[in-house]
């Protein structure tokens, strides 16, 4: 990118723009390279001209919140990532058991806001380090107790912005939510509304507890990683973490990286471990599942 563009870019936008920015300091997993261009976006109006200003000089653009669920190679991302971290992206505004939250406001403070304020249905989100938005486009949540739903299944409406700048509306009957999958791939979301129940906070707190324990004990929280590396097949009586466990990888490392101990389906950063340390693992884990229970194993997280 050339000296003009790089001062076009700098003159038409507000917020924050580092060049060659490291991402490892933006991901849970604490790894990868750098990216071309870091925005960190002030307000929606901002957002729309890095959009159409990326649009125009055909430039690959991706927007992460909190960074989790990704996984960017060690020679960076060639392109623009956007961040949505100003506060104009986290306000809060509760009527009732209608929620209005920003896609940058992190998941683990609004379960706990919703149990304060006596709001039932996030509970199963806690302890998650990721950003609203990020939640609502992978759909998360939901645990083998089906009272506990995935976040889609709350959502009223989203406010979201296309990759020409176009802020719009979508209600719920243009949403389509799956299984860690959504058909959002097309927009940025700026905003959630969801619809939630009520409920004694006491009530909500102690679910939270339970689910913070049970995560704790099967999860690999005190390592860097990226959460759940693979989605659990429809058609399979096994889990992911239960397939890759029964043949024996468990504790498998490849350089800085391993595959946790703890829980099967995760991989941890333990040792300064590279993306490519990471691939190398999902690549051995995918080759042994399909060999061993003729399933083609589909990511969870996103590699960019």
């Amino acid at each position: 990118m050339n000296r003009d563009v790089i001062t076009d870019l700098k003159g038409s936008v507000k917020g924050k723009i580092r060049f060659k920015e490291r991402l490892s300091g933006h991901t849970s997993f604490r790894i990868c390279g750098p990216a071309d261009i870091w925005v960190e976006t002030r307000d929606i109006k901002d957002l729309a001209k890095i959009l159409l200003f990326a649009k125009r000089h055909n430039t690959r653009v991706f927007v992460v919140g909190g960074g989790t669920n990704i996984l960017a190679g060690d020679s960076g991302f060639k392109g623009m990532v956007i961040h949505l971290g100003s506060p104009i992206f986290k306000k809060v505004d509760i009527k009732g058991t209608l929620l209005k939250v920003g896609a940058g406001f992190n998941v683990s403070r609004l379960v706990r806001l919703c149990c304060e304020k006596g709001l039932e249905g996030l509970e199963s989100l806690i302890g998650i380090p990721g950003s609203v938005g990020g939640a609502v486009f992978m759909n998360a949540g939901g645990s083998a107790n089906p009272v506990f739903k995935n976040i889609g299944d709350h959502i009223v409406s989203l406010k979201v912005m296309d990759y020409s700048g176009k802020a719009k509306i979508l209600k719920k009957k243009d949403l389509r939510f799956g299984y860690r999958r959504s058909n959002l791939s097309s927009y940025v979301i700026l905003e959630a509304t969801l619809r939630l129940k009520k409920q004694k906070s006491f009530v909500l707190n102690s679910r939270c507890a339970n689910f913070l324990s049970m995560k704790r004990n099967k999860q690999s929280l005190d390592m860097p990683s990226a959460g759940c590396v693979f989605k659990n097949p429809k058609d399979s009586q096994f889990s992911c973490g239960q397939m890759i466990d029964m043949l024996g990888l468990k504790g498998t490392v490849s350089g800085g990286a391993q595959i946790s101990e703890k829980h099967a389906n995760f991989i941890v950063n333990r040792d300064r471990a590279s993306s490519g340390d990471v691939l190398q693992l999902i690549g051995i884990i995918k080759k042994r599942v399909l060999q061993n229970y003729n399933i083609p194993l589909e990511l969870e997280i996103k590699i960019i």
